[in-house]
């Protein structure tokens, strides 16, 4: 087992690392930060506080999509056991009972008016 390529591959990492840092080194700015310790995002200084608060419609729309989502995605298993299914009669059984437990849960977020962004 030759060990050529690895250490091929190692020197070259090496060189390649080195020789970007010098690059940097050199080409890079002179001056010393004034505030050494603040924070530095994107270049831009901080404005404001980080802290901002969010309304919680936002939240619950997203968890909303999640929950309807996720429970869409067990359609996908069913479509492709269906086909080969011998017994179609109570794969359909299944299927309705389901889309009835995720039109109950629907039928709840429409009433309770979670949905609504007006208020």
């Amino acid at each position: 087992m030759s060990l050529l390529p690895f250490l091929v591959l190692v020197i070259i990492g090496l060189t390649l690392g080195v020789l970007l840092l010098s690059i940097s080194q050199i080409l890079g700015e002179k001056q010393k930060n004034p505030r050494p310790h603040d924070i530095y995002e994107s270049g831009m200084d901080p404005v404001g506080n980080a802290l901002k608060r969010y309304d919680i419609k936002y939240f619950l729309t997203g968890i909303l999509f999640l929950l309807f989502d996720v429970e869409i995605v067990f359609l996908f298993p069913w479509a492709l056991t269906y086909k080969d299914s011998a017994n179609k009669e109570l794969m359909i059984a299944e299927f309705l009972f389901f889309m009835a437990i995720l039109l109950v849960g629907y039928l709840y977020v429409l009433f309770s008016k979670s949905l609504k962004w007006d208020d």
